[in-house]
């Protein structure tokens, strides 16, 4: 089997490393249901250069445009069998691309599932307010908030908050001490929007992989605020528990056959010193081998044929 993770960036190495460490521990812990063949996973960055990511393109025309060829050349140079887009900006993409009519490659992307967690969150506590932070061009989209608006959500309860290069930042900032900074700044706008009569219950959604690293400060700068009583969302564990279900509802054959699972990391250009360093540290604690993966990057400009 073999799973093509993908993402505009290095977000969605998040949902990589997770996916990598709960097959891991699986695996040791002795349990027989495992796959009946070995799992490749691939993590493709669909980011076309260093100096040239989505939310700086001129518009949708040239999004779609640029992730379409990546997705088929993926295709054609990698065979993968299903391919996950792990981004919402990309995920957001798929409804307007023209994908091959034989649909030979099952794909799906993170929105859907960012949508469920958000409503199943808010139909739990139906008094709360749901903040969510993405790219500009997510937020700009809203997708989120006119699928919650089409599920019965009053307008009210949802705060789309902006977060321009926050991303970037985070790839490109060891000790995060910039990072909390940010966070504080953009925790603190989301919050000026609050109505005057909301509960105490905040309902926080990382809409951006790349903020899943830094989830830790999020929790911070909410509490600085007074904020404790928070419910917060991370769509890159619940996409990786996901990936992890996919892969174990397979049919079972010789379960004493001893499997495999390996990752590799694949980009279209070579991902600058800075951000090697600050994802290596970012990315070792959850797993060693997508880290070791990331570091010994595989470089497939053919990703990029038109």
């Amino acid at each position: 089997m073999h799973l093509v993770i993908t993402d505009s960036g290095l977000g969605g190495l998040s949902v990589c490393a997770r996916l990598m460490y709960l097959l891991e521990n699986h695996a040791q812990s002795g349990l027989s249901n495992f796959p009946p063949e070995n799992i490749k996973i691939t993590y493709v960055n669909s980011v076309p250069s260093d100096d040239r990511g989505y939310n700086s393109m001129s518009g949708r025309t040239e999004q779609i445009e640029t992730f379409d060829k990546i997705i088929r050349n993926t295709t054609r140079l990698l065979s993968p069998d299903s391919i996950f887009v792990a981004c919402g900006t990309l995920s957001v993409l798929l409804e307007h691309m023209l994908l091959p009519a034989e649909k030979t490659v099952k794909i799906e992307g993170i929105v859907p599932l960012g949508v469920r967690m958000l409503l199943g969150s808010l139909k739990k506590k139906p008094r709360s307010t749901a903040l969510i932070f993405g790219t500009p061009t997510t937020i700009s989209n809203k997708t989120f908030q006119q699928e919650l608006l089409r599920n019965g959500i009053a307008e009210k309860q949802i705060i789309a908050q902006s977060c321009p290069d926050l991303a970037s930042e985070i790839s490109n900032d060891p000790e995060g001490i910039k990072v909390y900074e940010s966070i504080q700044h953009w925790v603190k706008k989301a919050l000026l929007q609050l109505q005057q009569n909301i509960s105490d219950h905040l309902i926080v959604f990382l809409g951006c992989t790349h903020y899943s690293y830094r989830e830790n400060l999020f929790h911070q700068a909410f509490i600085q605020e007074g904020f404790s009583n928070i419910t917060m969302l991370n769509p890159n564990h619940a996409a990786a528990e996901k990936l992890q279900k996919s892969i174990m509802d397979a049919k079972q054959s010789d379960q004493s056959k001893k499997n495999k699972f390996t990752v590799d990391f694949v980009t279209p250009y070579e991902i600058p010193e800075q951000e090697r360093i600050t994802l290596k540290n970012l990315l070792n604690p959850i797993s060693p081998q997508t880290s070791n993966a990331f570091q010994n990057a595989r470089l497939l400009p053919d990703l990029l044929d038109d």
